[in-house]
């Protein structure tokens, strides 16, 4: 028998799951940062993925669930985080404190795994 406790657990992994992969889905085409990605998960999403996408369950996200997303997608190195200083961004070690100074994009393995989400050819 499930017990509460395992109960809330698996929603609460379900969400982060659907987090995590709207926020990566949300920077596989540019540089983003915090801000774009909040806008284009919770306003902007044209529709670029069909509406039987599990992870748009997940929406609105707030600005801290993404930052958390970040931490983990940079952690698990499916994406960087990058500072724009000059004529060529940089990767940087990611801190949420700094999230403000922060553009991310995904790596190969990041960019790998939004292939398989769905609706993307």
């Amino acid at each position: 028998m499930v017990n509460a406790d395992s109960w809330w657990d698996g929603l609460v992994r379900d969400r982060l799951q659907a987090i995590l992969e709207l926020v990566l889905d949300a920077m596989s085409d540019d540089y983003v940062t915090v801000e774009i990605i909040l806008k284009t998960i919770n306003e902007w999403d044209g529709g670029s993925r069909p509406d039987s996408w599990k992870a748009r369950s997940a929406a609105p996200v707030t600005r801290p669930e993404v930052i958390r997303a970040l931490g983990e997608l940079t952690r698990e190195k499916f994406a960087r985080a990058f500072v724009f200083n000059g004529p060529e961004p940089y990767a940087v070690e990611f801190h949420p404190s700094r999230v403000r100074d922060l553009w991310f994009y995904p790596t190969r393995r990041g960019m790998a795994a939004v292939r398989e989400f769905p609706g993307k050819d």
